[in-house]
């Protein structure tokens, strides 16, 4: 009897081992190349027929260039967020979080070609105007060869394999390496201050589909000057005594079906001053996935 048990207790123990040999984890697979992973993941961007795309930002805040548009105050228009719906080759929507000194805003942009649409509560009095918000911003230059989305990812220098992590709940790869400043506009809707120097860049890509889940990249604080109070010169502020900006982008939705078109526009725009009638357009805009 003592016999048997020893034999059933060696018999249960090797069928415990076998078993957890044959259903180790995926996470115990070897890691793939690098170079050869973003590449793949990189080509299902630009052959994606929409996508929705997310941008966070932390640290040094981002100014934007509004050209003429005249604003409520006369503060700098700073960027703090957005979350959009891209169709390709050339439409976007999306909700842009915006800020004034204290004062919140919330602007829903339409980009349709060459041409910009926005709406805000505002800045526009809860209006749909025609107007250049991002100065020479297209949405063609999402995917363009030059600048766009996978041409910056394919052009990472010092790309290298972190490993295996946990993103929010998500499995993914981790890459990270190096991005020329001047390849990150359409990443960056044109917004990034920085044209030259070389962006640390964290690149996480998703371990079941091998698709772009997030960017971040790390931007090094402008040069700012600084008033000495003592003397009244003007010296400038020491990186290190600035925060950098982090982008955080996110891609996801690939492929899902989306209708974007162009808002219909206010002809009348005397009450806001420096503005003249814009052209009105019968067309509706929604971003929203279409059954």
């Amino acid at each position: 009897m003592r016999r048997y048990l020893t034999y059933l207790i060696v018999l249960i123990a090797g069928a415990s081992l076998l078993l957890a040999a044959c259903g180790g984890s995926d996470k115990d697979e070897p890691l793939p190349e690098a170079r050869t992973l973003l590449q793949e993941a990189t080509q299902k961007v630009e052959d994606a027929a929409s996508f929705e795309l997310e941008i966070a930002l932390s640290g040094y805040p981002v100014s934007i260039d509004v050209g003429d548009f005249p604003m409520p105050m006369d503060l700098p228009l700073q960027f703090d967020y957005a979350r959009g719906t891209f169709i390709s080759p050339d439409r976007l929507s999306a909700n842009v979080q915006v800020s004034l000194g204290d004062l919140a805003a919330t602007v829903d942009l339409v980009a349709i070609g060459n041409e910009q649409f926005m709406r805000s509560d505002t800045l526009t009095q809860g209006r749909w105007l025609q107007e250049e918000i991002i100065p020479g911003f297209a949405p063609s230059v999402l995917l363009s060869k030059d600048g766009g989305i996978t041409s910056a990812l394919n052009s990472i220098t010092n790309l290298e394999m972190v490993g295996r992590a946990d993103l929010d709940g998500l499995d993914v790869y981790h890459l990270r390496g190096q991005i020329d400043a001047a390849n990150v506009y359409a990443l960056t809707f044109g917004l990034m201050g920085s044209r030259q120097g070389a962006l640390d860049a964290d690149i996480y890509i998703m371990a079941d589909d091998h698709t772009v889940e997030q960017i971040v990249l790390h931007e090094p604080p402008p040069v700012v000057p600084t008033q000495d109070a003592a003397s009244g010169a003007t010296a400038e502020a020491e990186p290190e005594d600035l925060e950098p900006t982090v982008w955080t982008i996110s891609l996801q939705g690939y492929n899902e079906s989306y209708t974007i078109e162009a808002p219909a526009t206010e002809e009348a725009r005397s009450d806001i001053p420096g503005t003249e009638a814009a052209q009105p357009d019968a067309q509706d805009v929604t971003s929203e996935p279409s059954n």
